[in-house]
């Protein structure tokens, strides 16, 4: 389950990414400022890891990711809302909230090796990022198609990859809260200790 969220949220990072700064710079009218987009999505990124890595650590990891998915999906739909109504200030704030979200794919890494045996942890986590990585080698191609869809829908072209990102990001969460079963971060507010990591079988 959480290759297949990490493949739906690579698919919708990439596509975002690949037309944030276009984006900005059509709609603030400067290519000085093409690289803000950039700044604010390392920025929220940066965010995102402290506060989802905080909620995966009280709550566990599969809420955690799920919050981040979610987050990225809001600051998706806030980017298309914000260049349809050619409001800069809406753009730029959305970006953030983007990054933030989309940091979930670091974060997924370590969820695909929770529960993995010690010699297979370096497996399991590449297997997260192989994941990640053929979404993020999709969701570029999607950029013709969905910037078809956006202009039939009377939407700014470079608006479609957001669209994409909203909705890959929105089924990446459902995916986690539906079928991420069990949990790879167990909770660990009642007692605040660490969960034990996975350990190998004790032999006979």
């Amino acid at each position: 389950m959480i290759g297949i969220s990490q493949t739906l949220g690579g698919a919708g990072m990439a596509a975002g990414i690949t037309v944030g700064a276009l984006l900005a710079q059509d709609l603030l009218g400067s290519t000085g400022l093409a690289g803000l987009p950039a700044a604010l999505y390392t920025a929220g990124a940066a965010f995102g890891a402290v506060g989802l890595g905080r909620v995966s650590r009280r709550f566990g990891r599969g809420p955690g990711l799920a919050l981040g998915n979610g987050i990225a999906a809001l600051g998706s739909a806030g980017v298309v809302t914000g260049a349809t109504a050619r409001w800069p200030v809406l753009l730029l704030a959305a970006l953030f909230v983007y990054g933030a979200g989309t940091v979930t794919g670091l974060l997924a890494r370590y969820a695909g090796a929770d529960l993995a045996p010690p010699e297979r942890r370096g497996r399991a986590a590449g297997t997260v990022l192989f994941a990640m990585t053929l979404g993020a080698v999709v969701g570029p191609n999607l950029i013709g198609p969905t910037g078809d869809l956006a202009d039939t829908w009377g939407l700014p072209r470079l608006t479609g990859p957001f669209l994409l990102a909203a909705v890959a990001y929105t089924a990446a969460a459902l995916v986690l809260v539906v079928w991420l079963r069990p949990d790879p971060l167990p909770p660990t507010r009642e007692s605040g200790a660490a969960p034990p990591l996975a350990s190998s079988p004790v032999p006979p």
